[in-house]
């Protein structure tokens, strides 16, 4: 069964959208959290400066500029994606015409 494209449904993605990155830079932060306890004063060498390393530059540009940062993310590119079809399909739409295709028959 077909669905009609609504500004409620791209208001409700672009809610979930955010939702997930808010979700995603909490759990960020408690990675971070763990990451500097666990390589806290007493954990030196080579294996602590490696999950420093790995988590300051593949962690965390994953996590947050690929991710959710505001511009250049994925999550961005969805919400200008979201933004796009509401204001390019659905907010410049004439009504008068929306309603003419749905009963075609009373003409112009």
């Amino acid at each position: 069964m077909a669905s009609i494209l609504s500004s409620a449904i791209i208001t409700n993605a672009q809610g979930s959208v955010n939702t997930y990155i808010n979700t995603a830079n909490q759990l960020y932060s408690e990675l971070q959290s763990i990451i500097n306890n666990l390589t806290a004063d007493g954990f030196q060498g080579d294996a602590a400066n490696g999950y420093r390393e790995f988590f300051q530059n593949k962690a965390t540009p994953a996590l947050g500029q690929n991710l959710t940062e505001p511009t250049g993310s994925l999550t961005a590119g969805i919400n200008n994606m979201l933004n796009t079809i509401k204001e390019q399909l659905l907010d410049t739409v004439d009504p008068g015409l929306g309603k003419l295709n749905q009963d075609p028959g009373q003409g112009a």
